[in-house]
């Protein structure tokens, strides 16, 4: 498999490599309902069902997590502008979106595909790894590297920072459109980092997503 890798400014030799070219999202379109709806409705939901998120849908989720909202800036706060983090999907296919994994850019706001395989390819073989996640329609991985912040004791601990906004982010944003969603505990994050070749990020959150059974 094809290194994962995301910087955008390796986003060109990638799709060389891989063959394919990156994927332009919907633009954001505003969701029903108020904040305080989204954060009364939020709920882990264990029981996910398809069918797998429209693009429009995957779109909507991305940009909550790490879209830019200004020019230059994005939708979670980050330690000096840094922005250590990377957010990839899992998906098991749609009508309108492909089955693979992908990568998201949010400078462009657009997808880099970087495997074929979804959920099921990609996590239902490591070890202890939950029926529910590698079932899900649809996983959000959020990875970090903290080194983008520098040689600084802090860095660590502002990536976590960052990956707890931009996944409260995400959840909000999936209560809002009606999609069941969680975050995944227990999981051996080293094992899917090896498992989709990102071994220089450091996994950090699973989010899975999809239609509420």
């Amino acid at each position: 498999m094809v290194r994962i890798l995301c910087a955008s400014l390796l986003a060109a030799l990638v799709s060389t490599a891989y063959g394919s070219e990156p994927l332009k999202l919907p633009a954001y379109a505003p969701s029903s309902g108020t904040l305080s709806e989204a954060l009364q409705g939020r709920s882990t939901q264990r029981k996910l069902t398809g069918p797998a998120l429209s693009l429009q849908e995957v779109g909507q989720l991305f940009w909550a997590a790490q879209g830019e909202n200004r020019p230059g800036k994005r939708t979670v706060p980050s330690a000096r502008a840094k922005y250590p983090l990377t957010v990839y999907l899992l998906s098991e296919g749609s009508t309108s979106l492909a089955q693979g994994t992908y990568c998201y850019l949010p400078q462009t706001h657009a997808l880099l595909k970087v495997s074929e395989g979804g959920p099921s390819k990609m996590l239902a073989p490591i070890k202890g790894m939950q029926p529910w996640i590698a079932n899900s329609p649809a996983v959000f991985l959020l990875t970090g590297k903290p080194e983008r912040l520098g040689a600084s004791p802090t860095a660590e601990y502002f990536t976590y920072l960052e990956a707890g906004a931009a996944s409260q982010s995400l959840l909000l944003q999936a209560t809002s459109m009606g999609l069941g969603c969680g975050i995944a505990a227990g999981l051996d994050l080293n094992a899917i980092a090896k498992a989709l070749s990102i071994e220089d990020e450091k996994a950090l959150v699973v989010l899975p997503v999809g239609r509420r059974k």
